[in-house]
């Protein structure tokens, strides 16, 4: 057992002057006085509890009996907070006298005031403890305490008393002396007597997956085609000539043609008098022909301009069939109408387009890409329209060759060639065939990316480009090759918003899974311009893929984005109406979230609750990426567990129904499953965690070798022991002894630290775990610190007091691999590694001694030697159990 130390170090007797705890300086609710307080923990339903208990508020409300003006909840001191007291010995139950000596070295307040702990053994948020306590405040006002405290003690809850706790120095009476060696004996439980005991929940773990899917832009941003109105009537000369023109006159077709010329608005206006019949018979009339066809473009291209739907119209009255022959005819002029006018009929109609799926058509149309000028560039221009978001439009043009002559077409020094072309190949490459066949174009679409080109033309190219590498690695590296980046980025920076929107999708593509591409564009300002483009009407699906793939796995690059103010917004696009814009915003948080700085923000931003309603969404990629970013944001972070847990407690519920959705991903559920292991990690969300009916579900993820069930069960486990004795009753324990043997890395590291907590304090779930050995002892040499720290400590508790595992333990190497361990060691594991050896030291004494090189020894002096007095009393046990031939 830990000695009662007096603020000298030396072991105290009665009589020692000091701060002695004493009956007075505990308060309980329960009116249990200080001999006779229980089991005591961390408050289970925080922080809920603090604005709903009764029983809390009057123990440490501003009236209460411990009357408290600051509450707040408190972790082990981080490693920059224990440099300001290096060399300083700090001893359990002397909070008093530890605060004094912090601050006097460090220069540092002492904050006075009162621990707070919850009768555990009572109901949840029924009975409090209140207990003297003292701690420090560092000069920003953040407390830090650094008295020693119970493993299972990771985070305390302290009130600043509104007196002040005043404590006074006295001698040690008998009466205190047999208090505090009580207090020490539960709090401090010697080696001999505990189970490499359950640890706390892992804090820190891989982030989740952080992979963005690519955005495959599909059509042009479009509007709803406006029905010409039969009321909007057109002035009485010219519905005089549209009847004239009904009736069949030449002349009245060439005088319409020439008093509407120009203005817009009476072309939509006389295209509701009735003029696509007689138009559309006049085409197949020679003398009549080429009148006809320049009134039908001009009235078409008008539709195009004021988004009005007259060619539906047009099909209607017979004008398909009709365009189509002429696409033959012998002059270029007709040919090129003709096919513009064809283009002008589906211009963003998708029923149009059906309307024009015809072979004979297509083939025209590829044919007239071969000629030179009008007919070529108007071919294109029709193809564009034909091929916008129409994959069997876009496939039956593939096949019969199109993409070549796209390609040749780009090199033609016609700004308006170029355009079509590239936005022809922009949308054909919906089709797998078009694809196949589109590399060709590739360097010439990067040259038209430069600002020598016409904006419309490097727009097009844009959105090619975009689509090439979305899924096609080979494409992405070609563009990459070609320089397209440093041209895409200043695309984004300047040029018009369609071309920021296409460049941005570009960008995306090309840095999903690149990290050369991605340091690259980050270089030449991608971060900055992206980030920009939020303030713009559109682009904002593009510019957050892109920012989210930039900010996977870089620390640097993820401050760059944080720096760029998006963090506000972004969480604002949660709430968007965009699917794609809702779905790249939590892909941006969720990559953001592995920062330890920048998930604070995100929390404070407001992301949680709009995070916690996209699980409820309809799409899954959506509540797949939101879940990864609760994930994130929780990992090694208690306060926002606590956050999301106060702000939006229904994501529990909501997590625990999508790792059992039917139909979703693995990866949806991997995440969902991180996220509820992250929630498990803290007092009160773990209880809703349990008691949102978690456990099945996790243990079917289990059993189909998903590590990050094995995550949640870990950290599940480690409360009550009616939680394990449940998990266990379901056969959890050979579901991760099979995940030990056959899961990956990571579900094996995973697996070992469920083992540990499951065979925590349970002789009965050790013996059932005995086959889970050598599996063990093999894991103690992976490269993952974490992974062999959570190995031993399983093996601990497993060969403890069983002569024949430590045995099997010895035969597989385990004495080495954790001799091996013990200079790489990280401070929460230490003593899980320690009490390893001491279980093996049971029956296997020789072996260990014999394991332990001038390395190993030289740590187990630093443990011995520590102000840990856990690890000290751990580490001198083992030495004792190596005998008297054994030394440091």
């Amino acid at each position: 057992m830990v000695k009662l130390m007096d603020d000298q170090g030396e072991e105290a007797v009665v009589g020692s002057q000091g701060y002695w705890l004493d009956f007075g300086d505990f308060v309980s609710t329960a009116d249990l006085d200080a001999e006779h307080i229980g089991e005591i923990g961390f408050p289970r339903d925080w922080p809920n509890v603090y604005g709903t208990s009764k029983s809390l508020k009057q123990l440490v409300g501003k009236r209460g009996k411990c009357a408290g003006k600051k509450v707040g909840v408190v972790p082990l001191p981080e490693a920059s907070q224990l440099s300001l007291v290096n060399g300083l010995q700090f001893y359990p139950l002397q909070s008093f006298s530890n605060a004094e000596k912090a601050a006097k070295v460090a220069g540092i307040e002492v904050v006075r005031g009162w621990a707070v702990y919850e009768h555990l053994d009572k109901g949840t948020s029924e009975a409090f403890l209140a207990e003297r306590f003292w701690w420090n405040a560092l000069s920003d006002g953040t407390w830090v305490d650094f008295t020693p405290r119970p493993a299972r003690f990771q985070e305390m809850l302290l009130a600043e008393a509104v007196d002040g706790a005043p404590k006074s120095k006295e001698p040690l009476t008998s009466r205190q002396q047999t208090l505090m060696q009580r207090l020490l004996s539960q709090r401090f439980p010697s080696s001999n007597d505990s189970n490499a005991s359950s640890p706390p929940p892992p804090k820190v773990t891989s982030p989740a997956s952080a992979a963005v899917t690519a955005k495959v832009t599909s059509k042009v941003p479009s509007k709803t085609k406006t029905p010409i109105p039969s009321s909007h009537l057109a002035p009485k000369s010219l519905q005089e000539l549209c009847r004239r023109v009904q009736a069949g006159e030449l002349d009245a077709v060439r005088q319409l043609d020439e008093k509407v010329r120009g203005d817009d608005e009476l072309c939509v206006q006389i295209a509701s008098e009735g003029l696509a019949t007689p138009l559309s018979k006049m085409l197949g009339e020679s003398k009549h022909q080429e009148s006809a066809l320049k009134l039908m473009l001009l009235l078409t291209d008008a539709g195009v301009s004021q988004n009005a739907d007259i060619g539906t119209e047009m099909i209607a009255g017979g004008a398909v069939p009709k365009l189509t022959q002429l696409l033959s005819a012998t002059d270029s002029f007709t040919q090129e109408m003709a096919a513009a006018v064809l283009g002008n009929l589906c211009h963003e109609s998708p029923p149009n387009q059906d309307k024009l799926a015809d072979a004979g058509m297509f083939q025209k149309l590829v044919d007239l890409l071969s000629t030179a000028g009008g007919p070529a560039q108007e071919a294109a221009y029709a193809i564009w329209n034909l091929t916008v978001g129409h994959e069997e439009n876009s496939d039956a043009i593939a096949r019969l060759g199109a993409v070549p002559k796209l390609a040749e077409l780009l090199k033609c020094t016609s700004d308006i060639a170029q355009e079509n072309a590239a936005g022809a190949l922009m949308h054909i490459t919906i089709s797998p065939v078009a694809r196949s066949a589109i590399g060709s174009a590739i360097p010439k679409l990067c040259d038209l990316l430069q600002a020598s080109y016409e904006p419309e033309v490097s727009t097009q190219a844009a959105g090619a480009l975009l689509n090439l590498a979305s899924d096609s690695s080979e494409y992405a590296k070609m563009i990459v090759a070609n320089g397209a980046v440093t041209h895409l980025v200043n695309l984004v920076k300047e040029g018009p918003d369609l071309a920021r929107e296409y460049s941005a999708g570009a960008l995306m593509n090309l840095t999903r899974g690149d990290m050369e591409v991605a340091t690259a564009a980050s270089k030449l300002g991608a971060i900055p311009a992206l980030a920009a483009l939020l303030s713009k009407p559109s682009g904002h699906s593009e510019s957050l893929g892109a920012l989210a793939n930039l900010a996977s796995g870089s620390s640097e690059r993820q401050i760059q984005i944080y720096k760029a103010q998006v963090t506000r917004k972004t969480v604002s696009l949660l709430s968007d109406q965009d699917i794609d814009v809702r779905r790249s915003a939590a892909a941006l948080l969720m990559n953001l979230g592995p920062h330890p700085k920048i998930k604070e923000r995100i929390v404070e931003a407001g992301a949680l609750k709009p995070l916690a309603k996209a699980l409820k969404d309809s799409d899954e990629i959506l509540k797949e990426r939101a879940a990864g970013a609760l994930a994130n944001l929780f990992n090694d972070h208690a306060s926002n567990v606590h956050a999301g847990y106060q702000q939006a407690p229904e994501m529990i519920g909501s997590l625990v129904a999508l790792i059992q959705e039917t139909g979703l991903s693995e990866d949806a559920k991997r995440q969902g499953a991180h996220a509820l292991a992250m929630l498990a990690a803290e007092g009160g969300p773990c209880d809703a965690v349990w008691q949102a009916g978690a456990g099945q579900p996790l243990l079917a993820l289990l059993k189909d070798m998903v590590g990050e069930a094995a995550l949640g069960i870990m950290n599940l486990s480690w409360r009550w022991t009616e939680v394990k004795a449940e998990l266990v009753k379901c056969g959890t324990l050979e579901y991760l002894m099979d995940m030990l043997r056959l899961g990956d890395d990571s579900a094996k590291e995973y697996a070992a630290g469920a083992l540990m907590n499951l065979t925590a304090g349970s002789p009965d779930n050790a013996e059932k775990a005995a086959p889970a050995v050598k599996d063990l002892t093999e894991l103690l040499k992976a490269k993952a610190v974490q992974a062999a720290e959570w190995a031993a400590g399983a093996l601990a508790n497993i060969t403890r007091s069983a002569e024949a595992t430590q045995k099997t333990a010895i035969e597989h190497g385990a004495a080495t691999s954790i001799a091996a361990l013990l200079p790489k060691v990280t401070a929460n594991s230490m003593s899980l590694v320690v009490l390893a050896l001491a279980s093996l030291a049971d029956t296997q004494a020789a072996s260990v001694a014999k394991a332990l090189g001038p390395e190993a020894k030289a740590k187990l002096r630093d443990f011995r030697d520590s102000n840990n007095p856990d690890l000290a009393e751990y580490t001198k046990a083992l030495i004792d159990k190596l005998g008297s031939n054994f030394s440091l």
